[in-house]
């Protein structure tokens, strides 16, 4: 099945579950971001990817410069795992694992801002085996133009249905990066970008998988 189809269906059901004050919150805070445009600045097809060196939930320290010296690599940026359909994707990615890394040589990492012990029950509890990347106040999404601030009103309902931010990601600046997804080619360039403010929507590996083929 598609991730579409998967997160389609993940839609209807948590319509059917959450009390419609709800819904009209999170529809009108959706609506919100979207008028605002705020993936306009986000890194596009063409640009050159900074570098970065984050902790992994096994300690190891990866450089993504040195990861595009053997290969190139997959970025997924994610809010958290609080958030449903951010783990559907990472399912989507780890279910894809060997596609994207035996058949079509390509490295994958997940960068979150939550804490990587979080991060590392999550991969425990779905076991996955995917690289998930802790980035602490969103300092590398921010190089990504992917950065915006959660409304208060907002917070206030994420953390009534067990999404305290703070617990997550381990300070109070409420920041969060727009859900992404990056290829980026061994000369450091930028070869596919999704960036979509609407979090229920993320691409499919189908869209990228043979774009350097």
């Amino acid at each position: 099945m598609k991730l579409i189809e998967d997160l389609q269906r993940l839609r209807r059901d948590l319509i059917t579950q959450l009390p419609q004050d709800v819904q009209n919150i999170l529809d009108n805070s959706l609506a919100d971001m979207l008028s605002e445009k705020l993936d306009s600045h986000s890194l596009q097809c063409g640009d050159i990817a900074p570098d970065f060196s984050l902790i992994s939930t096994d300690n190891q320290e990866i450089n993504l410069y040195k990861l595009l010296e053997t290969q190139p690599v997959i970025i997924s940026f994610f809010r958290g795992s609080w958030c449903p359909f951010c783990v559907k994707e990472l399912e989507h990615f780890q279910n894809n694992l060997e596609l994207i890394q035996q058949v079509k040589n390509m490295h994958f990492i997940a960068i979150s801002p939550q804490k990587a012990s979080i991060s590392a029950q999550l991969k425990q509890e779905k076991s996955m085996s995917i690289t998930i990347l802790s980035d602490i106040k969103n300092n590398i999404a921010n190089k990504f133009g992917l950065v915006f601030t959660l409304p208060e009103k907002v917070r206030e309902l994420y953390n009534s249905l067990g999404a305290n931010l703070l617990d997550f990601n381990g300070d109070d600046s409420y920041t969060l990066p727009i859900p992404a997804t990056y290829l980026i080619g061994q000369d450091k360039k930028i070869y596919f970008a999704y960036v979509n403010a609407n979090y229920m929507e993320r691409a499919d590996i189908s869209e990228l998988i043979n774009v350097l083929n």
